[in-house]
């Protein structure tokens, strides 16, 4: 079961890979030949992305910006508290 999970992880990951690539090549394609239309359409396609692909292309970065985070917010709480008893 676990074999599966990883190899659906994988194919995922390689399907929103691809669709980023896609969108880079539309996009450069929409902005030379100057067509609103198609910008538009690779900007909606790229906010998409961002909101269904990121988690997913993304997963290792985002779980270590976001352990990077919770530390940088627990040193600002201790900072607030240390300065505040001074």
């Amino acid at each position: 079961m676990k074999d599966k999970s990883s190899k659906s992880k994988l194919s995922q990951k390689i399907w929103w890979s691809f669709a980023l690539f896609i969108n880079v090549i539309l996009t450069i394609e929409a902005i030379f030949t100057q067509n609103i239309l198609g910008c538009i359409s690779v900007i909606l396609f790229g906010l998409f992305i961002a909101k269904y692909g990121d988690p997913i292309i993304f997963e290792k970065y985002n779980r270590q910006k976001e352990i990077r985070y919770q530390a940088a917010y627990k040193k600002r709480e201790q900072f607030k508290l240390k300065k505040r008893d001074n």
